[in-house]
């Protein structure tokens, strides 16, 4: 499934990327979503113009179906890493699944435009579910909630970065 989906972020651009490298505001993203536990910064960095992160999530909720028979919910945590380079607005983002491996693929591209004070946050890539008989409705149940958890964010951010002026 490829996608595109883009967030305003009531906030200017550098202090969304001051926020993300911010163990502080992921701590506090714990509350924006009722399905991820709060995120887990594992490693932030910037070094000549490019920010590198890397975060773990958790999936906090229940599955119900045919995919109660394949996936844990406990096992379901994945880190996402990211490098972006302040120069470009630009980067990539790569979901690396803790366990499933063979069963999730998700890349893309990130952006982040300044946009009247605020932040256009686009993220572009594709998402793939191989799991035999469930793979497509998998992959619009995982979208559906990564689109969800882009929202909340977006609005997190927003107050967090309120709170740095």
């Amino acid at each position: 499934m490829q996608f595109t989906v883009t967030e305003r972020i009531a906030a200017p651009r550098g202090q969304v990327l001051r926020a993300l490298t911010d163990p502080d505001y992921y701590a506090g993203l714990g509350e924006a979503s009722a399905a991820v536990r709060a995120p887990e910064l594992l490693s932030a960095s910037e070094d000549g113009g490019t920010i590198r992160t890397r975060v773990r999530y958790a999936f906090d909720g229940t599955i119900s179906g045919p995919a109660a028979m394949v996936v844990d919910a406990d096992k379901l945590t994945w880190v996402i890493e990211t490098t972006y380079d302040t120069g470009a607005h630009a980067g990539t983002v790569i979901v690396v699944p803790d366990h499933y491996e063979g069963m999730l693929r998700c890349s893309g591209t990130l952006t982040l435009d300044e946009v009247g004070g605020s932040t256009a946050e686009t993220v572009a890539g594709r998402l793939e579910v191989r799991v035999p008989l469930v793979s497509g409705s998998a992959e619009k149940a995982i979208f559906g909630g990564f689109t969800r958890h882009l929202r909340l964010e977006a609005e997190a951010m927003a107050s967090y970065c309120a709170g740095l002026r």
